[in-house]
Parts: structure tokens; C-alpha cells; sequence
């Protein structure tokens, strides 16, 4: 029978079976229970005086709970739902299968939730506080879901550790993750997260990565890059030796089409990142500006609807009908990637910013995954950007006001 019982009524039973690590991990407990509440209720047992009981399952519970109370945070007379059994006679039997059964949380899901969370507009504080955990930790948790699809997925089916996915982490090149996870899958010492490390950091780069065809094999071998032959490789299947050359040049080469962006644009700055994305840890320094954007014209409303049904064909083929790899496959995604371009041109073409807004505001340019320079979907400024043509009144509501970055490449 469940009913509510003020916690000072409760205390721990001698039978519950979980003796080590008791007081383990309290703190961060009691602030999950204190942004969330208790959402497992208590198991008991009554005691011989009237309204008193024993916890049988849910120790650490009552002693989180205990701690809020101390702490202020919750009333010294709250009350939780408890689950009262008849007898003693089941009372170790519940509390093993509550700590035996109990599987802990696979961490792919944990950055998929983290994650999650982020995209919905929480900032990594926030969810850190609810969660009662570090925000470095979030800020961990959401790395690891931005993996390369290969090696998240190995996580997530427990194939890797979490130290060997955080080992891949040390890149956010998802092209660069995805060559060493295919290389280590097959080396007898693959797992281990010194060798993922140094392979990542030390690898040769094939010539079909986003960041050599960004670079291009003549500016390459120019640069007095050097190139692993081999008579049976396709071009493609080129290892580019000089690792350090590539990302050289493609620093300098993002580097000069960032300013020329900025240039053009009126901003008052963009970031180059060498990479096939822009991490969360980097933007999220950043303030995220929101422009007003005007409705869509009937004739735009017309082709972002029929850009839309072509993407979502094209979609349907890739999962029903074309090989992982083929021609068919590979045109289909090249065509993917350019109706997100059209899209993108066309939602720019509906904001329009004050050229002093302008001068506040930036944003990051990347490398995208078919090795062409890619301009980030949002705009960010370093502090609260300020409408000149605004009244002091006027600004506090206007639109486009800044908030927490939650953007993603």
C-alpha cells in the first residue's frame, strides 16, 4: 500500500543490503532529488510506534532527503511516498533486487540525453544543476555524442569503453575518428586508449577525407606534402602522409575565406574551426543572436516545400532501396547536402540586420563534409548586442535578443 510519510518518521533498516559506499555520491543525489523530486518512491516497513517506519529499500534516498532538510531546502516536516510491506518476511529480498537489479545508465545514453537537453535550449549549467552533477561533466557528455556515428554506435553497444570513446574525443575531426576506429578495429591492441590517442594525433590522412579534398592534392604536394603510393589504390584511397602539412594549409586556407566572409558580410567577426563541425564547448562561450526574420514569399513557400519532398525522397531511397556505397547512394547524399545549402540560402535571404547590429555579431566557418568551406547556420556576439536605432526602452524588447547558445553546425 503506498501513502505519504513525513520523512523525520523514517529511519534505515539494519536488513538493507547495501553496506558499502553508503554515503557515496549523496550530495549529487539530493540535488537531482531536489531539482526533480523523488521520483522513486521509498519501500518500508512499520515500526512498533504508531506512524513510524523503517526503510527496507531506498536508503540513500532517505539520507538525500535527510540532507535537504538539513540543508534548508526542503521543510523539516516534507513528506514521500512510501510503499508499506505487511512484514519483515520480504523486507532483504526487496531491498537486494532494488540494488542487485539496479543496471547502471550505458553512457552513449547519458550523452544522448545530456545532449538532448542542450538542443532544447538548456544551457549546460542548467543541466548540470537539475542533474546534480559538474558542468564540465555535461560538457564532457555532450563531446562525446558530437563522436563520429561509427564510434558512438560502438559505444552505445557497449563494444568500447567510455575511456576509449574519450580517447577518440580528442579530435572533434569525425573524419579523422572514423579512419582510426576503422584501423583499430582490426589492431590487436585497438583498445587501448594511449594507442586510439597517438593514432589520432599522428595518422596519415586519406585523400577522400573532407579536410585533403578542402586542401586539394596539388595544393598538397606543393607544400612538399608527401603521398604513400600504391599501385592498386584508387585516388581516393590515397594516404597523405604529412598530417601536419594538411592541417597547414587548411588552417590558412579557412583562415583567408573567414576574413573574406567578414569581409563581404559586415560582421565584426568570423572564427575559422578546422573541422567537419563546430563543437559545442567552443560556441557555447559565445551569446546566440536571433535576427527577425520576414514571412516566406508564396514563390519561396513553393520550392522550400518541393526542396523538402525531394530531400525526404531521397531519404526514403537511402534507407529502403540504395547500397550503403554505391554511385546511387553517394549521389543521393551529394544532392542532400545541396538541398540543405538551398534551404539555408533561402531562410538567409528572410533576416536582415542592421549593418551596426552587424558590426557586433559573427560567426564560425568549417569545413563540411563534402570538403567545402561551410558557413554556421547562427550568429553569435561576444556580449549583448545593442540596436543603435532603438530607444533605451525600445531595446530591452527587441527582437533578436540574445540568449545562451544552443547552436550546432
Amino acid at each position: 500500500m503506498i501513502q505519504s510519510v513525513k520523512v523525520k518518521n523514517l529511519s534505515l533498516s539494519k536488513d538493507n543490503v547495501r553496506k558499502s559506499n553508503r554515503d557515496a555520491g549523496i550530495d549529487t543525489l539530493a540535488a537531482n532529488i531536489a531539482a526533480q523530486g523523488l521520483l522513486q518512491n521509498l519501500i518500508v516497513t512499520p515500526l512498533k510506534k504508531a506512524g513510524t517506519f523503517t526503510v527496507k529499500a531506498g536508503g540513500r534516498r532517505l539520507r538525500a532527503l535527510q540532507l535537504l532538510i538539513e540543508q534548508g531546502t526542503l521543510p523539516a516536516d516534507h513528506s514521500v511516498p512510501v510503499l508499506v510491506l505487511g512484514d519483515d518476511d520480504n523486507s532483504i529480498e526487496a531491498s537486494l533486487a532494488e540494488n542487485f537489479q539496479r543496471v547502471p545508465m550505458n553512457p552513449a545514453d547519458e550523452c544522448t540525453a545530456f545532449n538532448f537537453l542542450i538542443q532544447k535550449g538548456m544551457t549546460a549549467e542548467d543541466v548540470a544543476k537539475r542533474q546534480g552533477v559538474t558542468t564540465r561533466f555535461v560538457e564532457q557528455r555532450v563531446r562525446l555524442a558530437e563522436l563520429a556515428p561509427c564510434v558512438f554506435e560502438a559505444l552505445a553497444a557497449g563494444e568500447i569503453t567510455l575511456g576509449v570513446a574519450q580517447a577518440y574525443a580528442v579530435t572533434t575531426d569525425i573524419d579523422r575518428q572514423t579512419r582510426v576506429f576503422t584501423q583499430m578495429n582490426s589492431s590487436y591492441y585497438g583498445d587501448n586508449p594511449d594507442n586510439i590517442r597517438r593514432a589520432i594525433l599522428n595518422g596519415t590522412v586519406k585523400a577522400n577525407d573532407a579536410k585533403a579534398r578542402f586542401v586539394g592534392r596539388d595544393a598538397y604536394v606543393a607544400a612538399g606534402g608527401r603521398i604513400e603510393g600504391d599501385l592498386f589504390a584508387t585516388a581516393g584511397d590515397e594516404n597523405w602522409i604529412d598530417v601536419d602539412v594538411i592541417e597547414t594549409l587548411a588552417a590558412k586556407k579557412l583562415e583567408a575565406a573567414a576574413a573574406e566572409l567578414a569581409q563581404a558580410e559586415g560582421l565584426a567577426f568570423v572564427t575559422p574551426i578546422a573541422a567537419t563541425h563546430v563543437p559545442y564547448d567552443v560556441a557555447h562561450q559565445l551569446h546566440e543572436f536571433h535576427a527577425p526574420a520576414r514571412a516566406l514569399t508564396e514563390e519561396e513557400t513553393a520550392r522550400v516545400e518541393a526542396l523538402s519532398a525531394e530531400n525526404d525522397a531521397l531519404v526514403d531511397q537511402l534507407e529502403q532501396e540504395l547500397p550503403d556505397g554505391s554511385t546511387e547512394a553517394e549521389a543521393a547524399n551529394a544532392r542532400i547536402e545541396a538541398i540543405e545549402r538551398e534551404l539555408e540560402a533561402i531562410d538567409d535571404a528572410r533576416h536582415e540586420i542592421d549593418p551596426a547590429v552587424k558590426a557586433q555579431i559573427g560567426t564560425f566557418v568549417y569545413i563540411g563534409g563534402d570538403g567545402e568551406p561551410r558557413v554556421h547556420t547562427g550568429l553569435f556576439s561576444e556580449k549583448p548586442v545593442v540596436d543603435p536605432t532603438l530607444r533605451p526602452r525600445q531595446r530591452a524588447a527587441q527582437p533578436g535578443k540574445v540568449t545562451p547558445t544552443r547552436g550546432r553546425s
